[in-house]
C-alpha cells in the first residue's frame, strides 16, 4: 500500500475566477481509482480564494492579505463542499486539514498531525489539505502549497509526491521536458516560465519543494495535472513529468528532514575547531567544543551550529540556553552536578551537517 500526495494548484482549480467543478470531479475519480487498487491518498488544494472570490462574485486577485484571509474564511467551506459532493459519487468521505507552519515546526503538533493521519488513514478518508490563511501572516504562511505538500509528505512518511501543474514537467533551455532531475546536481538549466495567474509559486517553488521530498525519501514528480493519466502512468512504472532522483547522498530519516527542513531554530551555538572537525566526522557536538551562544531555547528545540561565522549544519538540544551558557567550554567531568544529564550538547543522530 502506498501513500500518495497530489498537490493541486489553483492554475488547475480555478476557472475564469470560480472552481472547476468538472476538473475536480475528473480529479476524485483518478482519486477513487488509485485507492480502489488498494493505495492511499491525500490532496493538497488551493482554490479557497476563488471560491470565496465566486460566492460574491468579485472578479480579479486580491494582492492584500487582509482580503485574502476573508475571502479564503469564506471560500474554504465551500470548496470543502465541492469536493464532498464529488466524493459522494464513490461513497467516501473527505477531512478537512487546514496548517500552518507553526503546525510542522513544532515537533509535538508535528506528531500530533501524523496520528491525526494515521487515524484517517484506517477510517479509509481522504485528506483534503490547504494552507490557513485565516490565521497565517507572513512568518507562519508557506506562501504557496508547493511546500506545504513537501512538509506534508514528510509528515505523513508518503512514497510519492506529485506537483501538478499546467505544463509537462520541469521544461529545459532546448524546450524539451527534463525526464529526469539530479537533486544534488547544482545548476541544471531550465527555462524560465513565471508564475501562473492564479498560483503564488512558480516552475522554482515546485523543484525546491521536491528536492526537499525526494531527499527525505519521498518518490516526486512535477507533471501535467491537465492530463491526469500521467499519475496512473508513473504509478505503473511508466515514465510521464519530471522526476526528481537522489544520485549521491543518502535519503534522510523522517526526523533527520524534521530537523534540518521543517524545525524553526531558537539560537546559534558557535565551536571551536575541534568540535568543528568532529561535526564533520558525524561525532556528536560536547560542551567542551562550544565557545559561545546566542539566543533563548530548551532542552529538545533545534538550534543552529556555527563555525567562524558560517552556518555548518542543526541540531536538537540536550541542555537550555541557561544551563549551556554556564557549561560551555567544559569537559563532561567538570559539569556540576546540578546540571548535568548528558554527556552531548547534541548527538550524532540529532545533528544534520550541511556543509559537505
Amino acid at each position: 500500500m502506498a501513500k500518495i500526495v497530489l498537490k493541486v494548484g489553483s492554475n488547475l482549480l480555478v476557472k475564469e475566477d470560480s472552481i472547476n467543478k468538472t476538473y475536480i470531479m475528473n480529479l476524485v475519480a483518478v482519486v477513487n481509482e488509485i485507492i480502489e487498487a488498494g493505495d492511499q491518498v491525500a490532496v493538497v488544494s488551493s482554490g479557497a480564494a476563488a471560491s470565496g472570490r465566486a460566492l460574491l462574485s468579485l472578479r480579479g486577485i486580491s494582492r492584500s492579505i487582509l482580503s485574502k484571509q476573508a475571502l479564503c474564511a469564506l471560500g474554504q467551506p465551500k470548496l470543502i463542499e465541492i469536493y464532498q459532493q464529488a466524493f459522494d459519487f464513490f461513497n467516501r468521505h473527505v477531512a478537512q486539514i487546514l496548517l500552518t507552519k507553526d503546525d510542522f515546526n513544532n515537533r509535538q503538533r508535528f506528531l500530533n498531525l501524523r496520528n491525526t493521519l494515521i487515524g484517517l488513514s484506517e477510517l479509509g478518508i481522504v485528506p483534503i489539505v490547504n494552507e490557513n490563511d485565516t490565521v497565517s501572516v507572513e512568518e507562519i504562511k508557506f506562501g504557496d502549497n508547493d511546500m506545504l505538500s513537501a512538509m506534508f509528505s514528510i509528515c505523513w512518511g508518503a512514497d510519492y509526491l506529485f506537483l501538478m501543474t499546467s505544463v509537462d514537467g520541469v521544461i529545459g533551455e532546448d524546450g524539451k521536458v527534463i525526464e529526469t532531475y539530479p537533486v544534488d546536481t547544482p545548476n541544471v538549466r531550465i527555462a524560465d516560465l513565471g508564475k501562473t495567474s492564479f498560483g503564488t509559486g512558480g516552475i522554482s517553488s515546485k523543484i525546491m519543494a521536491a528536492k526537499i521530498a525526494v531527499e527525505s525519501g519521498v518518490n516526486a514528480f512535477i507533471v501535467n495535472g491537465r492530463t491526469l493519466e500521467c499519475v496512473k502512468k508513473v504509478l505503473s512504472g511508466q515514465k510521464c513529468g519530471t522526476q526528481f532522483v537522489l544520485s549521491k547522498h543518502r535519503k534522510l530519516s523522517q526526523r533527520e528532514s524534521w530537523v534540518k527542513y521543517i524545525s524553526k531554530p531558537k539560537g546559534v551555538l558557535y565551536v571551536n575547531d575541534g568540535a568543528y572537525t568532529a561535526l564533520l566526522a558525524r561525532k556528536s557536538l560536547l560542551p567542551v567544543g562550544i565557545l559561545n551562544i546566542e539566543g533563548s531555547f530548551e532542552e529538545g528545540d533545534v538550534v543552529l551550529i556555527a563555525h567562524e561565522n558560517e552556518i555548518i549544519g542543526r541540531g536538537i538540544v540536550n541542555y537550555s540556553s541557561k544551563d549551556l551558557d554556564e557549561i560551555k567550554g567544559l569537559k563532561s567531568s567538570e559539569i556540576p552536578e546540578d546540571i548535568y544529564t548528558y554527556d552531548e550538547v547534541i548527538h550524532a543522530d540529532n545533528l544534520i551537517i550541511e556543509k559537505r
